[in-house]
């Protein structure tokens, strides 16, 4: 059941990063942007505002969930180790849309 659910992730995690990958590199999108900056930079915040929210919404409260289960102290995930996952799912996410806008910033110059 460990390895179904482990694989059927990576796969769902590939489709994710295929998805955005291919989304990024849609220049007519990139065009519209550069055109209007104040509403990409509106729409920007809004989608930033809800990934820092659904991020959260689900690290912590499975945390708490996983934290039930544990028994000794030193097994728990302690709030700071919390914020670490909360923060470095973002990163990995930002970091591969920083680097596909890198990419197609070029291919339109």
């Amino acid at each position: 059941c460990r390895h179904t659910f482990a694989t059927m992730s990576f796969i769902a995690e590939i489709f994710i990063f295929l998805y955005v990958g291919m989304d990024a590199l849609d220049i007519e999108k990139w065009r519209f942007v550069s055109q209007s900056p104040r509403k990409s930079i509106g729409v920007s915040s809004l989608l930033l505002a809800l990934i820092l929210v659904g991020r959260a919404a689900f690290v912590f409260p499975l945390s708490f969930i996983s934290n039930l289960s544990k028994k000794s102290q030193s097994e728990k995930i302690e709030f700071k180790q919390q914020v670490t996952i909360w923060w470095a799912g973002l990163m990995r996410g930002a970091v591969s849309i920083a680097l596909a806008y890198n990419q197609v910033k070029y291919q339109i110059s």
